[in-house]
């Protein structure tokens, strides 16, 4: 805008303020421009300076590797919590030392044949090993198995040992996956056997490994496995700061203990915040290292809010029946701690007559999961505010009690079959299915609104 009156000002022949001015100012405009924004929300920050914490991992970790009969790890966690960036940090950290660490995504890989996911590892790790294409012939199961990667753990160097980091891992198990995710587990179990001094593994999952299929249990039966939780106060403090490292913006301890108290040391939401912050600050302030406010910080709030939900929905959509529907009702009573009793009473009221075996135990799984927390043993409330806030708004119990009806799958399977014989006008037959389905399952919305309907 300056400049912009600086050249109406010349145009009527009248002279510019100050040239060297001008100068001064179009060169600030360029440094200024040039700096950049540090935090990095929705990638991988692994093996990058917005990656702080998780020491505890990488020590388990390391110990797994070093261990000259344990060889294999699982590492699980809710979504966006940053286990991505935990096996790419682990990447960085381990190719430093005496292993060969390969990452590999499985995201996209239980709906095609085990020989692709196979040709594709084998490509994966000879790229890291710097080694020739990899040829697996006609039969790359057997090849792979018996030959080739046998082969390869034999020509590392004696102090070498290769470590696969397998991403997403938990989307292989599916029991309905004929392809890879079916036969991917028991080829996995015999790799898991060759060799225990020089092929190591890494396994992170979205879920605790008790809730799997019975055979992926099988297969991690004697694993370790390592929480990827929330981060601590002091490392929520670490990456607010990283900006400070680039000589970008600098914040007080209030307007960190700010974001702190409402992002609850998630790692997305702190980043998200975080970086809407620095914009922000970046598109109004002409200082060169500006200071944060606590206004900075509440006008960042609504977008960065806005800019979280897809995530956030992703993060609900992974959650079971029952866990949704005590979530939503816990948000619903507010940012406090609420009692076992208060719980009961909050969904009574609500239409949920009977607590059943499952919503009895959500809690446990919310708390389990990072959700929520325990507080002097006597209630619940939520360990990330903002997660709470935005159940209360865009999940409320009245919208959510439908999830009750999944919950029992044999009575939601009567109640779809009483749906189809209520519209073929056989309502005798639909009552009778209602009424097993309300049996097992009291609380289901659908199968009691028809059976109103019906009598």
């Amino acid at each position: 805008m300056w400049l912009k009156n600086e050249s109406k000002n010349y145009a009527n022949n009248e002279p510019l303020l100050n040239l060297d001015l001008v100068i001064m100012s179009t060169h600030f405009t360029s440094e200024y421009n040039s700096s950049k924004n540090p935090y990095i929300a929705g990638n991988s920050v692994g093996n990058s300076p917005a990656f702080v914490g998780r020491d505890d991992i990488f020590k388990e970790v390391e110990r797994i590797v070093r261990h000259p009969h344990d060889h294999a790890i699982v590492l699980y966690g809710q979504r966006r919590i940053g286990k991505t960036s935990v096996l790419r940090e682990l990447e960085a950290k381990l190719s430093k030392d005496s292993y060969c660490p390969v990452f590999f995504d499985l995201q996209d890989k239980a709906q095609v044949p085990l020989e692709f996911v196979l040709r594709e590892l084998a490509h994966k790790i000879s790229d890291v090993l710097h080694q020739d294409e990899p040829d697996l012939g006609s039969e790359p199961e057997v090849t792979f198995r018996h030959v080739w990667l046998p082969d390869v753990l034999n020509n590392l160097p004696q102090e070498k040992s290769l470590v696969l980091l397998f991403d997403e891992f938990d989307v292989l198990a599916n029991p309905n996956d004929k392809k890879a995710g079916a036969a991917f587990f028991p080829y996995l179990r015999e790799l898991l056997a060759i060799d225990h001094r020089r092929l190591n593994f890494v396994f992170v999952i979205g879920r605790k490994i008790d809730d799997l299929s019975n055979i992926v249990l099988s297969l991690f039966k004697g694993t370790p496995s390592k929480h990827v939780s929330l981060l601590e106060r002091e490392e929520i403090f670490k990456l607010v700061r990283i900006s400070e490292t680039n000589n970008t913006l600098q914040w007080t301890e209030e307007t960190i203990e700010k974001i702190w108290q409402q992002a609850g040391g998630h790692p997305y939401l702190t980043q998200r915040w975080c970086s809407r912050v620095w914009d922000h600050i970046y598109d109004k302030s002409s200082a060169k290292l500006p200071i944060v406010t606590l206004e900075d910080v509440n006008m960042a709030l609504p977008e960065a809010f806005k800019a979280s939900h897809g995530t956030l929905a992703w993060l609900w959509d992974g959650l079971p029946p029952a866990e949704k529907v005590v979530a939503s009702a816990l948000a619903g009573a507010g940012a406090k701690v609420i009692t076992e009793a208060q719980l009961k009473t909050i969904l009574n009221k609500s239409g949920v007559r009977i607590v059943l075996r499952e919503l009895h135990n959500a809690p446990q799984t919310l708390k389990e999961w990072d959700l929520i927390e325990q507080v002097n043993g006597s209630g619940y409330r939520f360990r990330v505010e903002l997660l709470r806030r935005w159940i209360a708004e865009y999940k409320p119990l009245s919208k959510v009690q439908v999830e009750l009806d999944h919950i029992e799958p044999v009575a939601d399977s009567l109640y779809q079959a009483a749906k189809k014989l209520y519209t073929n006008h056989q309502f005798d037959e639909a009552l009778i299915s209602l009424q097993q389905a309300v049996t097992l399952n009291p609380n289901h919305l659908g199968a009691n609104l028809l059976l109103v309907d019906i009598l």
